[in-house]
């Protein structure tokens, strides 16, 4: 690995923190926002702002926002893996408790580790794979699916099999960004993102409960929301598109920590032993990969 890549790896790592951090912060704006308007609602809202937002920065930056770029094959299966993880996962956050529908997605990088090497052929060091499996025994271990006290797998199945169901298309999101043509902006990426999500609104809305006239503390939460969503998701296209995946994705792990503490500040849910022990197994799995790359740039910056 050349003295760039790993700059730019340890880069990607910092935009993949930080789009968990809003992230997480978005979704628990979701879950206050879903008290008071359907969700089918909540993510047009949230669509539309995005949308807003990014087409008036693209016109500042001068980038185009419609190109032929935008059909490509890459693009456009970002937009339907889109659609089924921002479905998939909003439907999840209405049934299940939000520290447990975030765990679940802590799937998320073992799936798209895999997929790095299966689809883009990247070498995945025996050290890498041991700490994305280590991270996912955690997350097992926070599900307890074979057990009979907390298996969420019996107590909600139709929640848990949504999230799932998010986190195929988050994964499949992910991947996808690494084949958008280098020439598509991620600006223009993001707006179109934000597109496909009021997509998703239109598709929830014909099976979901009818519109209301949101509140003025409603459509507070809802900017807010748009602002934490388009900070995550600007940061985390960059990071997919710069970053070497297999070693950017284990820090997806950092979201379940930003949301056990929105957990028990905003939602009051208590965590377990066991909830806290699984999370610090996920953690540990990601400092680890972390040091590993930070060592690798030092290392290459020496010998330089």
């Amino acid at each position: 690995m050349s003295r760039t890549k790993a700059s730019d790896t340890l880069r990607a790592i910092g935009l993949m923190v930080l789009s968990m951090a809003a992230f997480a912060t978005a979704d628990s704006l979701i879950k206050v926002s879903s008290s008071f308007l359907p969700g089918s609602q909540i993510l047009t809202f949230m669509g539309i702002g995005g949308t807003l937002i990014f087409s008036v920065a693209c016109v500042f930056k001068g980038i185009p926002l419609v190109s032929k770029s935008i059909l490509h094959p890459a693009v456009i299966a970002r937009a339907i893996s889109e659609i089924i993880a921002t479905c998939g996962f909003l439907m999840a956050l209405t049934l299940l408790d939000f520290s447990i529908a975030s765990s679940i997605l802590q799937v998320a990088p073992l799936i798209v580790t895999f997929g790095a090497a299966v689809l883009l052929r990247e070498t995945v060091s025996w050290r890498r794979w041991s700490a994305v499996a280590f991270g996912f025994i955690g997350v097992l271990f926070v599900l307890n699916p074979t057990g009979n006290d907390g298996n969420l797998f019996a107590a909600n199945p139709t929640g848990t099999i949504l999230a799932l169901i998010g986190v195929c298309g988050l994964a499949g999101r992910d991947l996808t960004t690494r084949f958008i043509p280098k020439d598509v902006p991620n600006m223009q990426a993001a707006a179109w993102g934000f597109v496909v999500i009021i997509i998703a609104g239109g598709i929830l809305s014909m099976f979901g409960e009818p519109w209301v006239y949101p509140s003025i503390t409603t459509m507070i939460f809802i900017i807010a929301l748009v602002s934490f969503a388009c900070v995550g998701y600007l940061a985390i296209t960059a990071a997919m598109r710069i970053g070497d995946v297999s070693a950017v994705a284990p820090f997806r792990y950092t979201r379940i920590v930003f949301a056990f503490i929105l957990s028990v500040t905003v939602f009051g849910e208590t965590l377990t032993a066991r909830t806290l022990i699984g999370a610090f197994i996920i953690v540990a799995a990601g400092i680890y990969v972390w040091l590993r790359e930070t060592k690798h740039s030092i290392s290459l910056q020496s010998n330089a």
